[in-house]
């Protein structure tokens, strides 16, 4: 007995319109959080060097950063994809509506009778 159970109502995605695979997912939030942890230590950098009316305002990118940080990595990417179109399988050829059962002649019947007691 197979294990395999198919649903006639479940709908099949097509692989080329399915959605990115989680581990692709994860690697570019990954960039987009490392990229924005950068731009917050090039704040913390400026606001060293700087003189003070621009100090201030790398302070507050620099402690700003990592909130939009982390909602701007984690938000979903499901809006710019589109969701898969459903797999319509073409309909199946049908057996014809009186199929034909083939009764052996009694020549064959007694062809095989005499190739089984040979053995």
């Amino acid at each position: 007995m197979s294990r395999r159970h198919e649903r006639s109502d479940a709908d099949v995605i097509s692989v080329t319109s399915a959605q990115p695979g989680r581990s692709e997912d994860l690697d570019s939030r990954i960039v987009k959080y490392a990229w924005m942890m950068s731009i917050r230590i090039v704040c913390f950098v400026l606001a060293v060097l700087t003189p003070s009316p621009w100090r201030w305002l790398f302070v507050v990118g620099a402690i700003a950063l990592p909130y939009f940080a982390v909602v701007l990595a984690n938000a979903h990417r499901s809006a710019a994809t589109p969701a898969a179109d459903p797999y319509l399988a073409p309909a199946r050829p049908a057996i014809g509506e009186r199929p034909t059962v083939v009764v052996p002649t009694d020549q064959d019947v007694s062809d095989a009778r005499e190739t089984d007691t040979e053995k």
